[in-house]
């Protein structure tokens, strides 16, 4: 009892922003959050409905991005244009340089580890073979990357900047995010990629709260559930991540 009080008493004084806050990804990691961190949410629109600091922000537009990130302990950046088919100027402006603007500020703030909201299409193209049986083993973690569209390309840049922000002693986390739904549910969307990909909103929080506690310096990790169609081989982010998922997509059409 005494090891869990301590714990979420570090947890309450832990300041952790989060960009995006407002988007799919956000709504639920900022829920997930909110009692057991002290959170400051960034997007370009107000949230309500969360006892929490917010900030309007908009990623690409440096003078909005400059000193916001001052005091905070950890940041979870999730702000990005989510569509693989966008236009790539919207990509450029949302995905790469709004990244960019933010890794390097919260650099200059002394911000001591930032979580990244990386994608399963990190692995586009390894996964595009495997839905179509062009392979058959398991996509490892230090597979390749295999960008097919200029929204998986951004993934690979910010993982890749995050490594460099790495070597001047801030911690990065990489979280392959699969698919997440505001139903928490793979129903609706059903569909071989779905049951392979397929993240709940428990699953998710579970790997945002590891990752805010786990002591590494740079390190990729899957955030799936755990699926009983795989796509990804969790064995790696099991161990190094401690996370350990708890839904699988195939129960939700049994009930």
């Amino acid at each position: 009892m005494e090891t869990a009080s301590l714990q979420s008493s570090a947890e309450a004084c832990m300041k952790v922003g989060i960009t995006g806050a407002g988007g799919n990804v956000g709504s639920t990691v900022t829920k997930g959050l909110k009692d057991h961190f002290e959170l400051t949410l960034f997007d370009l629109k107000p949230i309500a409905g969360f006892d929490a600091s917010f900030m309007p922000m908009d990623c690409a537009e440096p003078e909005q991005v400059r000193g916001r990130f001052d005091g905070l302990d950890a940041l979870i950046h999730l702000a990005a244009n989510p569509w693989p088919n966008a236009a790539p100027r919207q990509t450029l402006r949302n995905n790469f340089e709004a990244t960019s603007y933010v890794f390097n500020e919260a650099h200059k703030a002394g911000v001591k580890k930032i979580i990244f909201a990386s994608s399963n299409f990190y692995h586009e193209g390894a996964v595009g073979d495997l839905l179509r049986g062009r392979r058959k083993d398991l996509i490892k973690l230090d597979e390749f990357p295999t960008p097919q569209s200029y929204y998986a390309q951004s993934k690979v840049y910010a993982e890749s900047l995050g490594r460099h922000l790495s070597y001047s002693g801030m911690q990065f986390v990489a979280l392959r995010i699969g698919w997440t739904v505001p139903s928490d549910s793979p129903v609706l969307q059903d569909s071989a990629y779905m049951r392979g990909v397929f993240v709940s909103h428990r699953d998710l929080i579970q790997a945002m709260t590891k990752a805010l506690h786990v002591s590494a310096s740079f390190l990729p990790a899957f955030c799936v559930s755990n699926n009983s169609e795989p796509i990804f081989d969790l064995a790696e982010t099991r161990f190094s991540l401690g996370f350990d998922p708890q839904d699988d997509a195939s129960s939700y059409f049994s009930l």
